[in-house]
């Protein structure tokens, strides 16, 4: 299951110019990834989640703080985390 997602997140990376952590290599990717906007250039958050309820964990505690961009890489599209706590699909990418 994971290693269907690691090769289209690393060319999504590479045509955007957003750097991938050595981290990200270590593990198997989940569908679920986050880009650190307020890194320049941006960067690959090193997790990736399988599930959204992993991914909402992740928003709720050290991303907080951040900018960072959510991606489904199952559905190919953005995501954003409502006042709710629920993921509302956004655009294709």
């Amino acid at each position: 299951m994971f290693k269907r997602y690691k090769k289209k997140i690393e060319q999504y990376c590479e045509d955007l110019g957003i750097e991938i952590p050595v981290g990200f290599h270590r593990h198997g990717a989940g569908r679920y990834v986050a880009i650190d906007l307020d890194r320049n250039p941006p960067c690959l958050v090193a997790a990736s989640w399988a599930t959204e309820q992993d991914a909402a964990k992740f928003l709720g505690t050290a991303a907080a703080a951040q900018n960072v961009r959510l991606l489904d890489f199952e559905e190919r599209r953005l995501l954003t985390f409502n006042d709710q706590h629920h993921f509302v699909r956004g655009e294709p990418f």
